[in-house]
């Protein structure tokens, strides 16, 4: 009995210490208190997701031009630009499809297969190539002149290369001047020949080397031809 008595004179008084001491921290409720600026006020009327404003919708197109060429067929330009033939007659009100002028212009329905052309890039096509695609850059490696050459970086067209514009083609494929749209790249330029550049094959200039190289060798990539029109 003694003991217990002894125990709890001791822990009593300290008992009674601990229960009068303030916390360490408060949690003011007020806004005021908070101190936070009023675009991050806790007391709005609207949550942070019904503040947060809904993109507008994005048109997207319908159809796409493309201008038929020699040689031709309805078959060709619907593979060419993966639809359904039958879809290509029927937004054409085509009566016969073994009968196409040179010219003439066919309206191409765009799926969820064939929209390599986005709503922003022109859509009067004039041919659809199936190219191979390589880079070169205006270093030594790939044109052979050094930096210290009068004609260092100039194309065969007389422009100073440009990345994101210039391209090196076979202009008895893409006449030179003209512009193309290439599936995954966007729209360039062709500037540029080269030895090595024949037929299908297509050279997208770079300043890099070590870019250029790690580009490689791009096979059955569609290019787009367009049309005057758009440019």
């Amino acid at each position: 009995m003694f003991r217990k008595i002894c125990f709890m004179a001791l822990v009593l008084p300290i008992w009674i210490s601990l229960s009068q001491v303030e916390p360490a921290y408060s949690y003011p409720v007020g806004d005021e208190d908070l101190g936070l600026p009023p675009s991050y006020s806790m007391s709005s009327s609207k949550s942070a997701a019904e503040q947060i404003e809904e993109p507008a919708p994005v048109h997207v197109p319908s159809s796409r031009q493309y201008l038929v060429n020699r040689g031709d067929t309805l078959y060709k330009i619907a593979r060419d630009f993966d639809v359904d033939v039958n879809m290509l007659i029927a937004s054409n009100d085509i009566q016969n499809p073994n009968r196409l002028t040179i010219g003439q212009n066919i309206t191409i329905p765009i799926s969820e297969t064939n929209g390599g052309i986005t709503n922003e890039q022109p859509k009067i096509i004039q041919k659809v190539i199936n190219t191979t695609l390589t880079a070169y850059t205006a270093g030594f490696e790939s044109t052979g002149k050094k930096a210290s050459h009068p004609e260092y970086g100039i194309t065969y067209s007389g422009k100073k290369a440009k990345e994101g514009r210039t391209i090196a083609v076979d202009p008895a494929v893409i006449p030179l001047g003209s512009t193309v749209f290439i599936e995954g790249i966007g729209i360039r330029k062709a500037e540029d020949i080269g030895s090595a550049i024949r037929g299908s094959r297509i050279d997208v200039f770079m300043n890099d080397l070590s870019e250029a190289q790690e580009f490689g060798v791009k096979k059955n990539v569609k290019v787009y031809l367009l049309a005057k029109e758009n440019v």
